[in-house]
């Protein structure tokens, strides 16, 4: 879980950003491609990984064991010093949360009007 919430926090911080800048009022390209971007960043934070979901063990302890993976959002550093911790899929939810409520603060502003 931790390349997954690595890998998604930045594009989360960047809309989360953008959110604030525009005094807390998202577009809907903005709710649209930050989960988006969330997705791709965090699928890219876990394609070393892959290969042992499919079955294909060897190959992965070959690749693990190499720094150059480290340009999957710093995978091979993590797997170096990684720990289990609850924390990180709190962050996860927390952002899915954060998401959500965003999307929600702007259906209700637009059917107000």
């Amino acid at each position: 879980m931790n390349h997954l919430f690595i890998g998604a926090v930045f594009p989360f911080l960047l809309g989360l950003l953008a959110y604030s800048l525009r005094r807390f009022h998202a577009s809907l390209t903005l709710l649209i491609l930050t989960p988006l971007a969330m997705l791709a960043c965090a699928t890219w934070a876990v394609l070393p990984d892959l290969p042992r979901t499919f079955g294909f063990d060897g190959f992965d302890d070959r690749i693990s064991m190499n720094p150059i993976i480290d340009i999957f959002f710093w995978h091979y550093t993590i797997n170096l010093h990684e720990s289990y911790s609850p924390w990180f899929n709190i962050g996860f939810v927390t952002m899915l949360a954060a998401l959500f409520y965003a999307a929600w603060r702007e259906l209700h502003r637009a059917e107000e009007l």
